[in-house]
């Protein structure tokens, strides 16, 4: 075995600790034990950054950084970058003991895991075994990192033959290796074999996962709801059963399997961010709240931070949210505001986010009961849409249903129409597009329409006929528009004719409307007005 100080020298490390002490400490313990390039981070910030630009052999990190990154984002981090080589050592250091964080840690699968306080002689040992390891699988590693996938295959085939020590990490690489080629059938032979001679959780779980992907859902199920009991804590397997659940369009049960996986280990925020968009596909959402609350809070310093997670949050809380004004509706709405406020200032350069943000904003406010606040922020995401080429159906139903909200039912007419006219609507799309429609009924329209007419004679009868055109144009726009303020609309354009020119088009605009008229019956109080306006409307045509 080679000594610890030649393993050592020439490696390039870097420590991460948040406080100055204990960097200090980790620095003089390394070069000690004979390490003589040893970088320091102080976060996880400088930490990310020093791996993204510096390729490391070693990185030893703190798991409680302070604020921003935590020692396991810098983990997933460094992975999600490419930047953490199969050659590289990590190791963990801590000294948390509550078990969410240490499950945590572990699911990312660091080369050690060394609990504070500890010893110079500790560190000796643990560092001694772990590099040793590391450099008799380095020709594998190094395949690994050249993609080289077959020479990876080949080589794990060597060393299970002549290396039977390594056989058990060997056989784990090997393993995941043909499931990334795709080779199922092989990898299950492996675990199978594996599994005759003694049972290792994770071969149970490589075995369910080719199960899987071979289609053998119901195989898949058993044995993973066996792993489950044998091993608990091998969350993992709780993933995978969920998304079988998912196949067999079994939604809640999918929900209730992360539900325990996130009881073991709650601070993956992956498994968060899916528990959260599968309760609120099942519309659970107390489960939805909780799951995006804690997306939000992991990933804020994350490579995964997402818009979506600020958003669904804010949606997730809408359930709480009404005009009651007690402690809970202050806590959530404060909760939705502040969400989507960070996600407006962190979004800021992408309009479809900030638009999304805004029209919860709007609803926010609707369900608090604030009418002038929600039609407000209405207003500007409607300029926010205007300003985005091409908008998707997705934001048309969106922004129709603010609409809606804040009683702007003709504008919600107007984008569904739009909406409607597309050939390219997804099936829930097309769901939303019917419900939508539900929202409008002939007697809203028509009552919208009404109000519209009754500000249309305000106009008329100041002799303001530009804007009561204007108005009256808007109200018949609609099917649903009534006799009365179709018959207005005629009289306020023959009117507009008689006290300056008829033109061709305005013409034919009392024509559509007189054809929408129709015969109105001598019995009808209208009838007299109606045989009056076609009568002018006669007479001007003979005057064009």
């Amino acid at each position: 075995m080679a000594k610890l100080d030649a393993m050592l020298a020439g490696k390039r490390i870097l420590a991460v600790d948040d406080l100055v002490e204990s960097r200090s400490a980790m620095k003089k313990m390394l070069m000690i034990l004979g390490a003589n390039n040893v970088d320091i981070a102080m976060d996880g910030d400088e930490a990310t950054e020093f791996i993204l630009n510096n390729d490391y052999d070693m990185v030893i990190s703190d798991y409680n950084l302070g604020r921003g990154r935590d020692g396991q984002q810098i983990l997933e981090e460094a992975r999600f970058i490419r930047r953490l080589k199969a050659t590289t050592t990590f190791i963990m250091l801590t000294g948390e003991n509550a078990m969410d964080m240490v499950m945590g840690a572990i699911e990312y699968e660091p080369d050690d895991y060394v609990t504070k306080p500890f010893t110079i002689d500790i560190m000796r040992q643990r560092l001694t075994r772990i590099l040793t390891i590391k450099e008799q699988l380095k020709p594998i590693n190094e395949a690994i990192d050249r993609q080289a996938k077959a020479e990876v295959i080949q080589l794990c085939d060597e060393y299970i033959k002549h290396k039977p020590r390594l056989k058990n990490r060997v056989e784990r690489i090997k393993g995941r290796m043909l499931m990334s080629m795709k080779r199922y059938d092989e990898a299950l032979a492996l675990y199978d074999g594996i599994l005759e001679d003694r049972e290792i959780n994770w071969a149970l779980l490589g075995k369910a996962t080719c199960l899987f992907h071979k289609e053998k859902y119901k195989e898949s199920k058993q044995l993973l709801e066996y792993t489950i009991k044998e091993h608990p804590k091998y969350v993992q397997c709780y993933d995978l059963l969920s998304k079988i659940h998912l196949k067999n369009k079994d939604l809640k049960s999918a929900q209730n399997t992360l539900v325990s996986a996130t009881h073991v280990s709650p601070k993956q925020v992956l498994r968060q961010m899916e528990l959260g968009r599968i309760a609120f596909a099942n519309q659970d959402m107390a489960v939805a709240e909780g799951a995006f609350r804690q997306s939000v809070k992991l990933a804020r310093h994350s490579c995964y931070r997402s818009v979506k997670n600020y958003l669904f949050f804010a949606k997730s809380l809408q359930h709480k949210i009404n005009t009651s004004n007690n402690r809970e509706v202050r806590s959530s709405s404060g909760d939705a505001f502040k969400a989507l406020e960070e996600a407006k200032t962190i979004y800021a350069d992408t309009p479809e986010y900030v638009l999304e943000a805004t029209m919860i904003e709007s609803t926010t406010y609707t369900n608090l009961g604030k009418e002038a606040d929600a039609l407000a922020a209405a207003n500007k995401a409607e300029k926010m849409l205007a300003q985005i080429n091409d908008p998707s159906s997705a934001q048309l139903l969106a922004m129709a249903n603010v609409y809606i909200a804040t009683k702007q039912h003709a504008k919600a007419q107007d984008l569904l129409s739009t909406v409607s006219k597309r050939k390219d609507l997804s099936r829930s799309e097309a769901r939303e597009l019917d419900r939508t429609k539900g929202e409008i009924s002939e007697q809203v329209v028509r009552q919208y329409t009404t109000d519209i007419n009754d500000k249309a004679i305000g106009y008329f009868e100041r002799g303001q006929l530009s804007q009561a055109i204007e108005l009256l144009d808007q109200a018949t726009s609609y099917k649903e528009a009534g006799l009365a303020v179709l018959l207005n609309a005629i009289q306020v354009k023959i009117t507009y004719m008689d006290q300056r020119a008829a033109s061709r088009k305005m013409l034919d605009e009392v024509d559509e409307l007189l054809r929408r008229v129709g015969d109105i019956p001598p019995s009808d109080d209208r009838h007299q007005r109606w045989l009056l306006l076609k009568k002018s409307q006669e007479r001007l045509v003979r005057m064009l």
